[in-house]
């Protein structure tokens, strides 16, 4: 028969091992729990890179459809390159530019905003944007853009391209004439330059370099209606009328939705019915009334 004694000391080592087993136990449980949740992180951390590395994928496909100038196959790429990875800035700014192509320019300033406010520095988002301010006739804030893109990187093309075109809407052609001159300094073969600098010279007055910037355009690119457009008011304002209309039909055989087109046009007619009135004088013609 075990003493009281013996038997307390022995409940007492039961009781030790039963809570040593316990404290195992809920340990292995702990360190279990830890290693399935460490489980998860690792996993849902390799599926955001995993996204994010396919997001670039469908990123680099849409770019290489908006080449080959199919906007709707790269639009699906950018949604798609979105939904992978939802903070992806530069698949926002490439979409903007989409929006712009598909002519939806409330939409492109959206997502160029977006872009904007995941990457303040990424350039191409407020180039993209300028060009939606422009089409919206915001130009003093297609302006600030360009200003901000040219600030971050100096020599892009379109920042300028788009700032002269603010500029000279806003009838600052001196300032649209030095970037026109900036962006052909950057790339001489750039027909928007030219085409952009024709403008400016008509806006200056300076008719004949209009004109000859224009022929550059044409050598570059003979498909640019607006080429012929402002070719023709050039050569409307030196009153060269036969060449002024013949370059106005052309522009409008090309794009018969160029409402300063007909407007050339119908200025070229009063101009050579004056020139015909003129000669009508000259003649001997007399204008007479009949009486009633």
């Amino acid at each position: 028969m075990l003493r009281p004694n013996t038997l307390n000391k022995r409940n007492k080592l039961l009781l030790t091992a039963l809570c040593s087993g316990l404290v195992a136990t809920a340990f292995g449980t702990t360190l279990e729990a830890q290693a399935k949740k460490s489980k998860k992180s690792d996993k849902a951390a390799a599926t955001k890179t995993d996204n994010k590395a396919a997001a670039k994928e469908r990123l680099t496909e849409g770019v290489k459809l908006l080449m080959f100038k199919n906007s709707r196959a790269a639009l699906a790429k950018f949604n798609e390159a979105l939904r992978l990875d939802p903070d992806f800035a530069l698949a926002y700014a490439n979409r903007a530019n989409v929006c712009m192509l598909m002519d939806n320019p409330k939409e492109a300033i959206a997502d160029a905003t977006k872009a904007i406010s995941l990457n303040p520095n990424l350039a191409a988002a407020y180039v993209n944007r300028s060009w939606a301010y422009n089409k919206t006739r915001q130009y003093d804030k297609a302006i600030a853009d360009c200003d901000k893109a040219i600030a971050l990187k100096s020599d892009l093309i379109m920042a300028y391209t788009n700032r002269s075109h603010a500029y000279n809407q806003l009838e600052k052609h001196d300032l649209a004439l030095k970037d026109c001159n900036k962006i052909i300094s950057l790339n001489p073969n750039f027909p928007m330059a030219y085409l952009n600098r024709a403008h400016t010279n008509i806006g200056l007055g300076n008719f004949k370099d209009a004109v000859t910037d224009c022929n550059k355009v044409i050598e570059l690119n003979p498909h640019l209606s607006k080429a012929y457009l402002n070719r023709g008011h050039a050569r409307r304002e030196l009153g060269q009328l036969d060449e002024a209309m013949t370059d106005i039909d052309k522009a409008i055989s090309m794009n018969g939705k160029l409402a300063s087109a007909y407007y050339n046009r119908s200025r070229i007619y009063e101009a050579k019915a004056d020139q015909d009135l003129e000669k009508a004088k000259k003649l001997g013609f007399v204008h007479q009334v009949d009486d009633d």
